[in-house]
Protein backbone atom coordinates (compact mmCIF):
# COMPACT_ATOMS: atom_id res chain seq x y z
CA UNK A 1 0.00 0.00 0.00
CA UNK A 2 1.33 3.00 -1.09
CA UNK A 3 1.57 6.51 1.21
CA UNK A 4 -1.45 7.57 -0.80
CA UNK A 5 -3.61 4.64 0.03
CA UNK A 6 -3.47 5.78 4.02
CA UNK A 7 -5.41 8.90 3.27
CA UNK A 8 -9.41 8.61 4.49
CA UNK A 9 -11.65 7.54 1.03
CA UNK A 10 -14.23 10.89 0.29
CA UNK A 11 -17.62 9.87 1.57
CA UNK A 12 -19.72 8.83 -1.16
CA UNK A 13 -23.06 7.91 -1.53
CA UNK A 14 -26.12 7.70 -3.36
CA UNK A 15 -29.71 6.99 -3.52
CA UNK A 16 -32.54 8.08 -1.44
CA UNK A 17 -30.97 6.55 1.58
CA UNK A 18 -27.76 8.55 1.36
CA UNK A 19 -30.00 11.94 0.78
CA UNK A 20 -31.87 10.98 4.14
CA UNK A 21 -28.48 10.76 5.83
CA UNK A 22 -27.33 14.19 4.36
CA UNK A 23 -30.39 15.68 5.29
CA UNK A 24 -29.21 16.37 9.22
CA UNK A 25 -26.29 17.84 8.74
CA UNK A 26 -27.14 20.72 6.08
CA UNK A 27 -30.03 21.52 8.68
CA UNK A 28 -27.66 21.27 11.21
CA UNK A 29 -25.47 23.93 9.29
CA UNK A 30 -28.69 26.28 8.94
CA UNK A 31 -29.72 26.23 12.00
CA UNK A 32 -25.82 27.58 12.94
CA UNK A 33 -25.67 29.82 10.36
CA UNK A 34 -29.24 31.20 11.54
CA UNK A 35 -27.99 31.20 14.91
CA UNK A 36 -25.01 33.18 14.54
CA UNK A 37 -26.78 35.73 12.37
CA UNK A 38 -29.04 36.63 14.80
CA UNK A 39 -27.02 37.40 16.89
CA UNK A 40 -24.86 39.55 14.82
CA UNK A 41 -28.21 41.19 13.78
CA UNK A 42 -28.88 41.73 17.32
CA UNK A 43 -25.22 43.15 18.39
CA UNK A 44 -25.37 45.67 15.39
CA UNK A 45 -28.58 46.90 16.69
CA UNK A 46 -27.42 48.14 19.69
CA UNK A 47 -24.31 49.42 18.59
CA UNK A 48 -26.39 51.15 16.01
CA UNK A 49 -28.53 52.56 19.04
CA UNK A 50 -25.81 53.46 21.08
CA UNK A 51 -24.40 55.74 18.56
CA UNK A 52 -27.75 57.29 16.73
CA UNK A 53 -30.32 57.09 19.72
CA UNK A 54 -31.18 60.20 19.52
CA UNK A 55 -31.36 60.69 15.39
CA UNK A 56 -33.46 57.59 14.66
CA UNK A 57 -37.26 58.40 14.14
CA UNK A 58 -39.77 56.97 15.84
CA UNK A 59 -40.36 53.80 13.70
CA UNK A 60 -38.11 52.42 11.13
CA UNK A 61 -36.94 49.69 8.74
CA UNK A 62 -33.33 47.90 8.27
CA UNK A 63 -33.54 45.48 5.44
CA UNK A 64 -29.77 43.66 4.39
CA UNK A 65 -28.91 40.85 2.18
CA UNK A 66 -26.00 38.66 2.94
CA UNK A 67 -24.97 35.92 0.61
CA UNK A 68 -23.31 33.14 2.03
CA UNK A 69 -22.22 29.48 1.27
CA UNK A 70 -23.78 26.37 2.94
CA UNK A 71 -21.96 23.35 3.95
CA UNK A 72 -24.87 20.78 3.76
CA UNK A 73 -22.57 17.32 3.27
CA UNK A 74 -20.13 17.72 0.19
CA UNK A 75 -21.93 20.17 -2.29
CA UNK A 76 -21.71 23.81 -1.36
CA UNK A 77 -25.08 25.53 -1.93
CA UNK A 78 -25.29 29.15 -2.85
CA UNK A 79 -27.35 30.75 -0.22
CA UNK A 80 -29.23 34.48 0.10
CA UNK A 81 -29.96 35.68 3.64
CA UNK A 82 -32.75 38.30 3.65
CA UNK A 83 -32.73 40.59 7.32
CA UNK A 84 -35.49 42.48 8.03
CA UNK A 85 -35.63 44.29 10.90
CA UNK A 86 -38.64 46.69 11.83
CA UNK A 87 -37.77 48.72 14.76
CA UNK A 88 -40.58 50.70 17.36
CA UNK A 89 -39.52 53.40 19.70
CA UNK A 90 -41.63 53.02 22.64
CA UNK A 91 -39.99 55.41 25.41
CA UNK A 92 -41.37 58.72 25.47
CA UNK A 93 -39.70 59.83 28.70
CA UNK A 94 -35.90 60.81 27.22
CA UNK A 95 -34.83 60.26 30.79
CA UNK A 96 -36.62 57.32 31.86
CA UNK A 97 -35.05 54.02 29.81
CA UNK A 98 -35.41 53.77 26.33
CA UNK A 99 -36.77 50.56 24.92
CA UNK A 100 -37.00 49.28 21.30
CA UNK A 101 -38.84 45.95 20.06
CA UNK A 102 -37.04 44.52 17.22
CA UNK A 103 -38.62 42.18 14.36
CA UNK A 104 -36.41 40.21 12.70
CA UNK A 105 -37.24 38.08 9.62
CA UNK A 106 -34.84 35.63 8.02
CA UNK A 107 -35.39 34.24 4.72
CA UNK A 108 -32.77 31.74 3.85
CA UNK A 109 -32.94 30.31 -0.10
CA UNK A 110 -30.37 27.11 -1.39
CA UNK A 111 -30.13 25.49 -4.59
CA UNK A 112 -31.84 21.95 -3.68
CA UNK A 113 -33.20 22.93 -0.29
CA UNK A 114 -36.62 24.33 0.93
CA UNK A 115 -37.29 28.17 1.97
CA UNK A 116 -37.18 28.78 5.64
CA UNK A 117 -38.29 31.23 7.42
CA UNK A 118 -37.67 32.11 10.54
CA UNK A 119 -39.34 35.32 13.14
CA UNK A 120 -37.58 36.09 16.21
CA UNK A 121 -38.36 39.53 18.27
CA UNK A 122 -35.80 40.89 20.61
CA UNK A 123 -36.49 43.61 23.40
CA UNK A 124 -33.17 45.76 23.57
CA UNK A 125 -33.39 48.43 27.05
CA UNK A 126 -31.04 51.28 26.55
CA UNK A 127 -29.99 53.22 29.71
CA UNK A 128 -30.69 56.53 29.91
CA UNK A 129 -28.03 59.38 29.35
CA UNK A 130 -26.69 61.70 31.88
CA UNK A 131 -25.31 64.90 31.12
CA UNK A 132 -23.65 67.49 33.28
CA UNK A 133 -24.62 71.56 32.92
CA UNK A 134 -21.47 73.92 34.21
CA UNK A 135 -22.98 77.25 34.76
CA UNK A 136 -20.54 80.00 36.00
CA UNK A 137 -21.97 83.37 37.56
CA UNK A 138 -19.70 86.27 38.44
CA UNK A 139 -20.38 88.17 40.87
CA UNK A 140 -20.93 91.50 41.32
CA UNK A 141 -17.48 93.43 41.76
CA UNK A 142 -18.81 96.69 43.05
CA UNK A 143 -20.95 98.87 45.10
CA UNK A 144 -23.56 99.84 42.11
CA UNK A 145 -23.51 96.05 41.07
CA UNK A 146 -24.50 95.26 44.14
CA UNK A 147 -27.12 97.62 44.90
CA UNK A 148 -28.49 98.20 41.43
CA UNK A 149 -28.21 95.17 38.96
CA UNK A 150 -28.91 95.44 35.28
CA UNK A 151 -31.39 97.78 36.31
CA UNK A 152 -32.54 101.55 35.31
CA UNK A 153 -32.92 102.51 38.72
CA UNK A 154 -31.22 105.76 39.52
CA UNK A 155 -31.86 105.82 43.17
CA UNK A 156 -32.27 102.98 45.74
CA UNK A 157 -33.95 103.51 49.22
CA UNK A 158 -32.41 101.94 52.37
CA UNK A 159 -33.62 102.08 55.54
CA UNK A 160 -30.85 102.53 58.55
CA UNK A 161 -31.00 100.48 61.16
CA UNK A 162 -27.98 101.28 62.99
CA UNK A 163 -25.41 103.96 63.02
CA UNK A 164 -22.39 104.24 65.36
CA UNK A 165 -19.52 107.29 65.41
CA UNK A 166 -16.24 107.01 66.39
CA UNK A 167 -13.16 108.92 65.52
CA UNK A 168 -15.31 111.36 63.42
CA UNK A 169 -16.50 107.94 61.27
CA UNK A 170 -20.45 107.39 60.65
CA UNK A 171 -20.70 103.79 60.64
CA UNK A 172 -24.25 102.92 59.42
CA UNK A 173 -26.26 99.59 59.06
CA UNK A 174 -28.49 99.75 55.62
CA UNK A 175 -31.11 97.13 54.55
CA UNK A 176 -32.44 96.92 51.65
CA UNK A 177 -36.20 96.45 52.05
CA UNK A 178 -36.44 94.85 48.98
CA UNK A 179 -34.25 92.00 49.43
CA UNK A 180 -33.84 92.16 52.66
CA UNK A 181 -29.91 92.29 52.78
CA UNK A 182 -27.52 94.39 54.83
CA UNK A 183 -25.28 96.73 54.05
CA UNK A 184 -22.83 98.42 55.96
CA UNK A 185 -21.28 101.78 54.60
CA UNK A 186 -18.98 104.28 56.36
CA UNK A 187 -18.67 108.42 55.80
CA UNK A 188 -17.13 111.25 57.63
CA UNK A 189 -19.39 111.92 60.79
CA UNK A 190 -19.71 115.76 58.81
CA UNK A 191 -21.91 113.69 56.00
CA UNK A 192 -24.26 112.80 58.41
CA UNK A 193 -24.65 115.29 60.87
CA UNK A 194 -25.89 118.92 61.29
CA UNK A 195 -24.93 120.99 64.44
CA UNK A 196 -25.37 118.85 67.38
CA UNK A 197 -27.15 116.27 65.38
CA UNK A 198 -25.44 113.29 63.95
CA UNK A 199 -27.09 110.41 62.16
CA UNK A 200 -26.73 108.35 65.39
CA UNK A 201 -28.62 110.86 67.70
CA UNK A 202 -31.25 111.44 65.16
CA UNK A 203 -31.91 107.28 65.10
CA UNK A 204 -32.44 107.32 68.64
CA UNK A 205 -34.67 110.34 68.86
CA UNK A 206 -36.71 108.72 65.73
CA UNK A 207 -36.72 105.38 67.76
CA UNK A 208 -37.67 106.85 71.23
CA UNK A 209 -40.39 108.79 69.50
CA UNK A 210 -41.99 105.38 68.32
CA UNK A 211 -41.79 104.12 71.76
CA UNK A 212 -43.26 106.88 73.36
CA UNK A 213 -46.16 107.70 71.03
CA UNK A 214 -46.74 104.21 69.71
CA UNK A 215 -45.54 105.34 65.85
CA UNK A 216 -43.57 103.62 63.52
CA UNK A 217 -41.41 106.10 61.72
CA UNK A 218 -38.12 104.79 59.86
CA UNK A 219 -35.35 106.87 58.77
CA UNK A 220 -33.84 105.72 54.91
CA UNK A 221 -30.68 106.71 53.44
CA UNK A 222 -31.93 107.91 49.68
CA UNK A 223 -28.72 107.11 47.87
CA UNK A 224 -27.89 108.31 44.01
CA UNK A 225 -26.60 105.24 41.61
CA UNK A 226 -24.07 108.65 40.36
CA UNK A 227 -20.30 107.34 41.35
CA UNK A 228 -20.77 104.73 43.85
CA UNK A 229 -19.20 102.32 42.43
CA UNK A 230 -15.80 104.61 43.43
CA UNK A 231 -17.08 102.95 46.67
CA UNK A 232 -14.07 100.58 48.55
CA UNK A 233 -15.04 97.91 50.33
CA UNK A 234 -12.68 97.36 53.82
CA UNK A 235 -13.08 94.87 56.51
CA UNK A 236 -16.58 93.95 55.36
CA UNK A 237 -17.96 98.14 55.19
CA UNK A 238 -18.01 100.12 51.85
CA UNK A 239 -16.31 103.27 51.91
CA UNK A 240 -18.30 105.80 50.55
CA UNK A 241 -16.46 108.46 48.02
CA UNK A 242 -18.36 111.11 50.53
CA UNK A 243 -17.64 114.18 47.90
CA UNK A 244 -18.71 112.43 44.75
CA UNK A 245 -22.12 110.89 46.28
CA UNK A 246 -25.77 112.01 46.11
CA UNK A 247 -27.64 111.22 49.05
CA UNK A 248 -30.91 112.59 50.93
CA UNK A 249 -31.97 111.16 54.96
CA UNK A 250 -35.56 111.04 55.35
CA UNK A 251 -37.80 110.27 58.08
CA UNK A 252 -41.16 108.55 57.14
CA UNK A 253 -44.23 106.28 58.81
CA UNK A 254 -45.20 104.94 55.40
CA UNK A 255 -44.34 102.24 53.61
CA UNK A 256 -40.95 101.91 51.57
CA UNK A 257 -43.13 101.27 48.44
CA UNK A 258 -44.99 104.40 48.98
CA UNK A 259 -41.76 106.24 49.85
CA UNK A 260 -40.08 105.27 46.95
CA UNK A 261 -43.25 106.15 44.57
CA UNK A 262 -43.38 109.68 46.17
CA UNK A 263 -39.74 110.29 45.34
CA UNK A 264 -39.84 108.64 42.00
CA UNK A 265 -42.99 111.00 41.13
CA UNK A 266 -40.73 114.08 42.21
CA UNK A 267 -37.74 112.67 40.09
CA UNK A 268 -40.02 112.62 37.23
CA UNK A 269 -41.42 116.01 37.73
CA UNK A 270 -44.02 114.54 38.54
CA UNK A 271 -45.01 116.21 42.09
CA UNK A 272 -44.10 119.68 43.79
CA UNK A 273 -42.23 119.82 47.30
CA UNK A 274 -44.03 121.67 49.68
CA UNK A 275 -43.42 122.90 53.68
CA UNK A 276 -46.49 122.85 55.37
CA UNK A 277 -46.82 124.97 58.68
CA UNK A 278 -48.91 124.25 62.16
CA UNK A 279 -50.52 127.70 60.86
CA UNK A 280 -54.04 127.01 59.94
CA UNK A 281 -55.64 128.28 56.60
CA UNK A 282 -58.63 129.96 55.79
CA UNK A 283 -60.20 126.89 53.98
CA UNK A 284 -60.88 123.95 55.56
CA UNK A 285 -58.21 120.70 55.69
CA UNK A 286 -55.16 123.96 54.62
CA UNK A 287 -53.16 125.56 56.33
CA UNK A 288 -50.18 128.06 55.68
CA UNK A 289 -47.09 126.62 53.44
CA UNK A 290 -43.74 127.32 51.62
CA UNK A 291 -42.49 126.20 48.23
CA UNK A 292 -39.11 127.15 47.11
CA UNK A 293 -38.99 129.59 44.28
CA UNK A 294 -42.54 130.90 45.29
CA UNK A 295 -42.92 131.61 48.84
CA UNK A 296 -45.79 131.53 50.83
CA UNK A 297 -48.88 129.87 49.59
CA UNK A 298 -51.91 128.31 50.96
CA UNK A 299 -52.33 124.39 50.83
CA UNK A 300 -55.80 122.69 50.61
CA UNK A 301 -55.41 118.90 51.44
CA UNK A 302 -58.13 116.44 50.52
CA UNK A 303 -59.21 114.70 53.86
CA UNK A 304 -58.57 115.37 57.32
CA UNK A 305 -56.26 112.31 57.34
CA UNK A 306 -53.26 114.01 55.36
CA UNK A 307 -53.10 117.20 57.60
CA UNK A 308 -53.37 115.14 60.89
CA UNK A 309 -49.96 113.35 59.18
CA UNK A 310 -48.87 116.93 58.68
CA UNK A 311 -49.39 117.48 62.43
CA UNK A 312 -47.72 114.31 63.43
CA UNK A 313 -44.51 114.55 61.74
CA UNK A 314 -44.07 118.32 62.33
CA UNK A 315 -44.89 116.94 66.23
CA UNK A 316 -41.94 114.17 65.36
CA UNK A 317 -39.26 117.21 63.87
CA UNK A 318 -39.95 119.25 67.00
CA UNK A 319 -39.10 116.39 69.03
CA UNK A 320 -35.73 115.60 67.08
CA UNK A 321 -34.71 119.59 67.44
CA UNK A 322 -36.10 119.99 71.38
CA UNK A 323 -38.29 122.47 70.08
CA UNK A 324 -41.58 121.97 71.49
CA UNK A 325 -44.37 123.92 69.73
CA UNK A 326 -42.67 125.41 66.85
CA UNK A 327 -44.81 125.63 64.19
CA UNK A 328 -42.51 125.63 61.88
CA UNK A 329 -39.66 123.06 62.78
CA UNK A 330 -38.20 123.78 58.81
CA UNK A 331 -36.74 127.44 59.20
CA UNK A 332 -34.01 125.94 61.50
CA UNK A 333 -32.67 124.46 58.40
CA UNK A 334 -31.85 120.96 59.92
CA UNK A 335 -35.00 119.74 59.61
CA UNK A 336 -37.93 120.23 56.74
CA UNK A 337 -40.95 118.62 57.42
CA UNK A 338 -42.45 118.36 53.48
CA UNK A 339 -45.56 116.98 51.67
CA UNK A 340 -44.92 115.83 48.17
CA UNK A 341 -47.69 115.94 46.01
CA UNK A 342 -49.25 116.78 42.53
CA UNK A 343 -50.99 120.07 43.17
CA UNK A 344 -53.44 122.72 41.10
CA UNK A 345 -53.70 126.22 41.15
CA UNK A 346 -56.96 127.42 42.91
CA UNK A 347 -56.98 131.38 43.19
CA UNK A 348 -54.86 133.70 45.27
CA UNK A 349 -56.16 134.36 48.93
CA UNK A 350 -56.63 138.46 49.44
CA UNK A 351 -54.78 138.76 46.69
CA UNK A 352 -51.44 138.13 48.38
CA UNK A 353 -51.28 133.80 48.92
CA UNK A 354 -51.62 131.57 45.64
CA UNK A 355 -53.99 128.80 47.00
CA UNK A 356 -52.72 125.01 45.84
CA UNK A 357 -55.04 122.04 46.35
CA UNK A 358 -53.81 118.57 46.16
CA UNK A 359 -54.78 116.43 43.36
CA UNK A 360 -52.46 113.68 44.30
CA UNK A 361 -50.82 113.06 47.69
CA UNK A 362 -47.75 111.66 47.98
CA UNK A 363 -47.15 111.59 52.03
CA UNK A 364 -45.49 114.70 54.04
CA UNK A 365 -41.98 113.28 55.19
CA UNK A 366 -39.06 114.90 57.65
CA UNK A 367 -35.81 115.49 55.63
CA UNK A 368 -32.97 115.57 57.56
CA UNK A 369 -30.57 118.35 56.22
CA UNK A 370 -26.69 117.39 56.64
CA UNK A 371 -23.79 119.80 57.01
CA UNK A 372 -22.03 118.51 54.19
CA UNK A 373 -22.74 116.46 51.02
CA UNK A 374 -24.77 116.74 47.74
CA UNK A 375 -28.43 116.41 47.95
CA UNK A 376 -30.12 114.27 46.01
CA UNK A 377 -33.06 115.98 45.62
CA UNK A 378 -32.41 119.79 46.43
CA UNK A 379 -35.87 120.57 47.05
CA UNK A 380 -36.26 118.79 50.12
Amino acid sequence: MSKDDNRIPPFECEGEGCQELMEPSRRLARREFLKYAVAAGIGALIAYFGIKSFQKPTSYIVTETIYKTIYGGNNPANATETVTITVTKTATNSQAPQTYTTTKTVTETATQTETVTKTETTTVTQAPQTYTTTTTTQLPQNLEEILFGNSDKQFILLEVTDAKIDNNIAYQTLVNPLTKTELQIELPIQYVSNGKISIDELLSRVNNYNSAHGTNYKVYFVLGRANINQAIQQNGKWILPAPQIYYNIIISDRGWKDVYNALQNLWDGNATVVMPTLWQGPYADSSYAWINGIGSIIIVYQDRQQVDSVVNSINLANSILGTPNNPNPSSQGIVHVVTIADIQKAGVYENKYPVDKVKNYLGTYIAFIQAQGNQLFSNL
